[in-house]
């Protein structure tokens, strides 16, 4: 009985052994498949900004030369120059002056107004979010419904009558018809309401105990605890406005006053497009909205755990 009980244990040892490694070894040719989907993932996504990127630094009559076959050039900025880049800022020649590059002030303007428009939208939409999602009325959640309707609203079916009053304002070919019409968002306000709404009622009791107004309780208890999602909703609102491009191109006729999006869009022509020049353009119009990006995705994944959390 004892041999056989020593040679079931064995037995055992070499298939729980045996069975460790199998989970090993799947854990391990898992983790290179992981690996490998994700290198194939970055290089989908990273190698058409690289052939951008280093397009734009060389010279215009080696773009397309360089295009097919396929080579190490065809990644490698050779010869390399900046050419692009200061002609579009009107920095190159007399010529690029005369021709009226002002990509500068255009990347300002979209500066400018997406900054304006996410602080005006973040002040008017979480007042309205609050009213939303802390207040007591009739017919509250017909008004959400209405709020949701306007999110489903395309931009093209409005676009004539917002058109018309910002022509009656006298906002037409100014620096506010880019600002004044976007001001506040459906998306923004049913989002912070969303987010409002998971937040204890207990700390507005408290507040108003305190002797605080509901003004008070909004910006002294509720902003505080709603920073992921105040930066989540600002950070989408401003790549919406960066990226419009359809209400600037009707608002505004003068090149010098278009937004970053519509002004490099008009630099490709139909005769002989100037290819090093349209790849700077565009690097110029994706770059800011990178960089945004990578300095607040902690506050956007931050936001998303939250969500998650709360269910």
């Amino acid at each position: 009985m004892s041999m056989n009980a020593s040679a079931r244990k064995v037995v055992d040892d070499r298939f729980v052994r045996r069975l460790m490694w199998r989970r090993r070894v799947g854990a391990l040719m898992g983790g290179v498949l992981n690996l490998l989907g994700l290198a194939v993932l970055v290089l989908v996504f990273a190698t058409p900004m690289i052939w951008v990127i280093t397009n734009s630094l060389r010279p215009e009559s080696s773009v397309m030369s360089s295009l097919y076959p396929v080579t190490w050039k065809t990644f490698a900025p050779v010869p390399f120059t900046f050419f692009s880049y200061l002609e579009l800022l009107g920095l190159a020649t007399d010529r690029a002056r005369i021709a009226g590059y002002t990509l500068l002030r255009n990347l300002w303007i979209s500066l400018a107004s997406g900054a304006l428009v996410v602080l005006l939208t973040l002040i008017f939409s979480t007042c309205a979010a609050y009213f939303f999602a802390r207040l007591k009325f009739p017919f509250k959640s017909v008004l959400m419904v209405y709020v949701m309707g306007c999110m489903m609203i395309p931009e093209q079916i409005v676009i004539v009558p917002t058109f018309l009053v910002a022509m009656a304002l006298g906002l037409v070919n100014t620096f506010w018809v880019l600002v004044i019409p976007f001001f506040a968002s459906p998306f923004v306000t049913f989002a912070l309401a969303q987010f409002l709404s998971d937040i204890p009622y207990e700390l507005d009791e408290a507040a108003i105990m305190d002797g605080a107004n509901p003004l008070q309780v909004l910006y002294l208890v509720l902003v505080p605890n709603a920073v992921p999602a105040l930066m989540t909703v600002g950070l989408l609102e401003f790549q919406y406005i960066w990226n419009n491009f359809y209400w600037p191109l009707v608002a505004i006729t003068y090149k010098r006053d278009l937004p970053i999006q519509v002004a490099v869009s008009g630099l490709i022509v139909e005769v002989n497009p100037k290819w090093s020049r349209v790849l700077a353009g565009m690097v110029f119009a994706s770059l800011p909205i990178i960089i945004l990006f990578m300095f607040l995705q902690r506050y956007y994944y931050e936001n998303i755990s939250l969500t998650g959390l709360k269910g």
